[in-house]
């Protein structure tokens, strides 16, 4: 790698400070671009010698000369360092910069070139985004998957951290094995944690500790998605079964209200009474953004959430209509809501969400444009994925289409002999054909 370097000492003239000495000043001036320090030092200007770039100790008193070479001495560690720096840059990584080389001189904003470290401080600085523009939930997804790898690196390596120069694909793949057989994780959970490593990895190249990206080539393994719902006998045991509890009242009340609106867990949180908008027809609707995608729903309500809303008046917080319980919280009542219906299926908050866009909205003939609208998709091919063609609707559809085309077309009768079929394999059809047409010939 050819490159223009060159290091230079000066004294800044225009900065004298009260005892008559002006700062000593570095520059490292690399393809062009320069970058500046002060090297902490100070001398007096006619002491200064801008052509070598030191201090000038002959003719001078013992006293001055002793300082003069300390000074001296300062300045040639200092442009030792910056090779040092420069040479290992290029070696290592295959690049180098002049503010590379300045970090390396002053031992400021040194790269962490240890995976946790810099995972550390990656998430030192996420923490201090998030309710800014991250959300908390990716923040605790940061910290599991650094103790992952932690307990990992002990498990595999017997070590606490590893150099980033040190990782390849085998890495990652060891990292892979251990997640799904150690910690016996699905595949769809611990795919989180692997795109987060190669997350850290891809910032580590973007900091330019690695020259290039070790784990290219590698491939997820993607299961297949399955995006139930309920189907309409199964809601219907949902919303008519008597639970014992206020708890699991209160969140099967919750998930049907979700059903009946296409709102997630975390737009129900967060509704209150300035996303309720009466049209004037009187009709009221939800006016929400999405969270995950910023973009407006735009939500009629129906008379079953406008009933569950009078039944939770009051109860939320700071203006909010209803009081939302964690996740996991959710995910247990509703895992003893299913067991109690017979639903036979893993019953989860999501599937609400899912239900409404098939059940509710596309299984009654609402076109998919609407329902990508109501649901704030930013693609309609989201919705597509989202609002699976149920059953039902498959057996309607086909049934129109019978009607309609009932008589519309027909074939015409060729008269055709019944052995045609077998022209591939039998070599006498062609006679027997013209002999069945020479007898029907009067």
């Amino acid at each position: 790698m050819r490159s223009t370097f060159k290091l230079l000492f000066y004294i800044n003239r225009q900065k004298i400070k009260k005892n008559g000495k002006c700062p000593v000043m570095g520059r490292i001036t690399l393809d062009g671009k320069v970058s500046q320090y002060s090297t902490g030092e100070d001398v007096q200007p006619k002491f200064w010698d801008a052509n070598k770039g030191r201090a000038v100790i002959h003719g001078q008193n013992p006293e001055t000369s002793i300082e003069l070479r300390g000074l001296n001495r300062k300045l040639e560690e200092l442009e030792e360092k910056a090779r040092t720096a420069y040479k290992k840059s290029v070696d290592s990584a295959g690049y180098v910069s002049a503010e590379i080389i300045k970090n390396a001189v002053t031992g400021k904003a040194q790269p962490k070139e240890h995976l946790l470290a810099l995972f550390d401080e990656h998430n030192e600085e996420y923490a201090k985004r998030v309710g800014i523009d991250r959300t908390h939930h990716t923040y605790i997804r940061y910290l599991t998957t650094r103790k992952h790898l932690y307990n990992f690196l002990q498990y595999k390596y017997g070590v606490e951290d590893v150099t980033l120069r040190s990782i390849d694909m085998q890495f990652i793949e060891n990292f892979h094995f251990y997640l799904s057989t150690i910690l016996k994780l699905k595949t769809i959970s611990l795919n989180d944690y692997l795109i987060l490593l190669c997350k850290i990895v891809r910032l580590a190249v973007k900091r330019r500790i690695l020259s290039r990206y070790p784990f290219t080539g590698y491939k997820l393994e993607i299961p297949p998605t399955l995006h139930r719902h309920l189907t309409g006998e199964q809601l219907a045991k949902v919303m008519a079964i008597d639970l014992p509890t206020y708890r699991l009242c209160h969140t099967r009340d919750l998930f049907v209200f979700s059903t009946f609106t296409g709102l997630g867990r975390a737009e129900m949180a967060e509704l209150s009474e300035r996303h309720i908008v009466t049209a004037p027809d009187g009709s009221k609707w939800i006016h929400i953004n999405r969270q995950k995608t910023k973009v407006e729903c735009r939500i009629k309500l129906l008379d079953i959430p406008l009933k569950i809303m009078e039944k939770y008046k009051g109860e939320g917080e700071n203006g909010r209509l209803f009081r939302v319980p964690a996740t996991c919280s959710l995910s247990r009542s509703l895992k003893i809501i299913g067991e109690m219906c017979g639903l036979e299926c893993h019953l989860t908050y999501y599937m609400s969400r899912h239900t409404y866009a098939t059940e509710i909205c596309l299984s009654n003939g609402m076109p998919i444009e609407t329902i990508s609208k109501m649901m704030g998709h930013s693609s309609i091919r989201t919705t597509q994925i989202y609002a699976e063609i149920t059953n039902q609707k498959v057996r309607r559809d086909f049934g129109k289409l019978s009607e309609e085309t009932k008589g519309m077309y027909s074939l015409p009768d060729d008269n055709m002999p019944s052995r045609v079929y077998q022209c591939g394999r039998y070599s006498g059809w062609k006679k027997e054909c013209d002999q069945e047409k020479n007898e029907k010939v009067p």
